[in-house]
């Protein structure tokens, strides 16, 4: 009892610690200033930042937009009650970086330079990258004039993660101790998960600070916001920035702006029951369904022999309450068989005729695909989807989504014109052909490529704890977002390089999916700097968007790799069995982990199908830990 004592002592003293250098770290106070009309030269973006607490909010990305309309680089035109459009316009001066990231999103989705206002919702960008690389910019920007500083310094980061091993520590040991007989083992895996809590908690804590300059600046557009709440700007339209002004973009940036920022979805994900389709050379909105897949949706044979079982089960209830209404009724005992026939043959015949009506004759529609969505149906070990191709032809504003096999999803695009082949009873898509690819592929630039490197940590496991080496020189600062490639070679002889932990072939016959030769590995670990972490990156082949993260360290700090499936996913895992060679292995949607005496490593899998079943997991895993022990991996 006394070793949980002491880990309820530890969690706790290591709480009061957080919270201590949270209020040491807390934002400046802001004092708001008098009512003003006058505008700073502070953009748009950048008041969001310092008036919203230092976060910046969704409205930031919408409010750019106003002001570059404002500004001349594009134009926002009102047609209708229901349509607005934007129009690309000519910059009048140069832009922030931004500011050209909110420009190139509206260019990739305009037709001709024009694109409805709604639609701006719609593309093909990774979302969340997308903001992140927004965010980055904005904080960039913020920084060089003053205005916000990091949360937390290397000190302060140094101190709170070897400060959370502590309790992370007693927790395991308080669980091994009072474990049962040969279960004592599962207080590392306890020790990790505290860990991961206890970074999951300093997460939410982490962020930007501000600074007295930035608390000062920040009354000034209290100030202001303060005078344009008395200018009714929340039922401005959009296209009403042609009088305004920046005016209407401040006011979006300051919260008082609602019907603009809702007409311009720019950092808002696509609605799956709404889309936005330019198909016949007009803008228009397609209201899209998902009808129960009872029959819709489904190909025929499984249809077919769902009837059968639907007859046998309608026949049988039928006979069934037709002998107990005989015997608590007058009911005609001639009439119990015909009766359970008759619902029988109308339960298997009516699927059944839809199934041999679709195998017999197909329709062929051609249209733009404007929703590929796929939903899990069921399976708990073994996760199954619905695959969903909805297809805007241009001659009706309500489709139904069509149903369609995964080898056939996969390689589509929203935006791409097609030729379909299908079922009209079923809509169940037996055939397509990609008549022109959207011009959404390929189109996201949003990549951070050096234009404006910082750091700018949304969780504590991106605070660098250690100095970088100077070799980019005092002018070049390194990038805390690189990868790890250059110095970690992709060398499969070397037991801890990740592309000699899983293989090419083992993607193939675990998971069937066909990948090319290991790459760098081109985003930021939610890891701490100090863990030196050797990754690499498979890409599927043939247009496929799936890939496989492979991830390795060595030594008694590469232990931190066994919480990065919780830091991605948010998600709390369990133990995985079966792992041969690994002390510890832990499981989670998409990612497996796993300790061994050589070292630990990590393989994460995405896939907008969702994750792959547990076992396909496992399987790799099981071949990583074999070829880090040098041992050949069991098939």
């Amino acid at each position: 009892m006394i070793f949980v004592w002491a880990a309820a002592a530890a969690v706790a003293l290591w709480l009061a610690l957080l919270a201590a250098m949270a209020f040491a770290t807390r934002n400046p106070g802001i004092t708001p200033g008098p009512p003003t009309s006058e505008l700073g030269e502070e953009s748009p973006a950048l008041v969001d930042l310092i008036t919203g607490d230092w976060r910046l909010c969704d409205e930031a990305a919408s409010a750019t937009l106003l002001d570059l309309a404002a500004k001349g680089a594009v134009q926002i035109e009102e047609i209708g009650p229901e349509l607005s459009l934007v129009r690309l316009g000519t910059p009048r001066a140069p832009l922030a970086p931004y500011e050209k990231l909110v420009l190139d999103h509206v260019a990739s989705l305009a037709t001709d330079g024009v694109v409805a206002t709604g639609a701006l919702a719609e593309g093909a960008r990774n979302l969340g990258r997308w903001w992140k690389s927004f965010r980055k910019k904005v904080i960039a920007e913020a920084r060089e004039k003053g205005l916000s500083r990091p949360r937390w310094s290397r000190a302060q980061a140094v101190l709170l993660t070897a400060a959370a091993a502590v309790p992370a520590v007693a927790v395991g040991v308080a669980v091994a101790a009072t474990a049962d007989d040969g279960h004592e083992g599962g207080g590392i895996g306890a020790g990790f998960i505290a860990l991961a809590v206890l970074s999951a908690l300093m997460d939410r804590f982490n962020g930007e600070r501000g600074t007295a300059q930035g608390a000062r600046v920040a009354g000034h557009w209290l100030g202001v916001r303060a005078h344009l709440s008395g200018g009714g700007f929340a039922d401005r339209p959009a296209a009403s920035v042609t009088i305004w002004g920046r005016h209407l973009a401040y006011a979006a940036a300051l919260g008082l702006a609602r019907r603009a920022v809702t007409s311009l979805p720019v950092s808002v994900p696509a609605d799956d029951k709404r889309a936005w389709s330019d198909f016949g050379g007009m803008w228009h909105v397609v209201d899209v369904r998902y009808p129960r897949r009872i029959l819709w949706g489904r190909p025929p044979w499984p249809v077919m022999f769902g009837g059968v079982v639907a007859g046998l089960a309608a026949g049988f209830w039928l006979w069934l309450l037709g002998v107990v209404a005989k015997a608590l009724t007058d009911w005609p005992d001639a009439l119990v068989m015909p009766v359970a026939y008759l619902g029988a043959a109308v339960a298997a015949g009516v699927p059944i005729a839809f199934a041999i009506a679709d195998l017999t004759t197909r329709t062929e529609v051609e249209g733009q695909i404007v929703r590929l969505r796929a939903f899990r149906v069921g399976g708990d070990e073994h996760p199954k989807y619905a695959y969903w191709v909805a297809l805007d032809d241009g001659r009706r504003r309500q489709v139904k989504a069509l149903g369609a096999e995964e080898e056939l999803w996969r390689p589509l695009a929203e935006g791409d014109r097609v030729r379909a082949r299908v079922g009209r009873r079923l809509g169940w898509i037996r055939e397509i052909e990609i008549v022109e690819r959207s011009r959404h592929r390929g189109a996201a630039s949003y990549d951070d490529t050096g234009e404006h490197v910082l750091h700018a940590p949304e969780n504590l496991g991106e605070v660098p704890l250690r100095a970088r080496d100077d070799a980019h020189g005092p002018d070049h600062p390194a990038d805390p977002f690189a990868p790890a490639a250059e110095a970690s070679p992709l060398t499969p002889a070397d037991p801890f390089a990740p592309a000699g932990l899983v293989t090419p072939d083992d993607l193939r016959r675990v998971l069937g999916v066909a990948v090319g030769a290991a790459g760098p590995y081109p985003d930021a670990l939610p890891t701490p700097a100090w863990l030196a972490v050797r990754s690499c990156r498979y890409r599927a082949t043939g247009g496929t968007p799936v890939t496989v993260d492979v991830h390795a360290a060595a030594g008694a700090r590469g232990g931190y790799l066994m919480v990065l499936g919780h830091l991605l996913t948010r998600v709390e895992g369990r133990q995985a069995p079966g792992i041969g060679g690994a002390a510890a292995a832990m499981l989670h949607p998409g990612v497996v982990a796993a300790r061994t005496a050589e070292g630990t490593f990590a393989i994460h899998v995405h896939s907008p199908a969702g994750p792959p079943p547990p076992d396909a997991l496992v399987e790799l895993a099981r071949a990583a830990a074999a070829r880090m022990d040098g041992r050949s991996p069991v098939a």
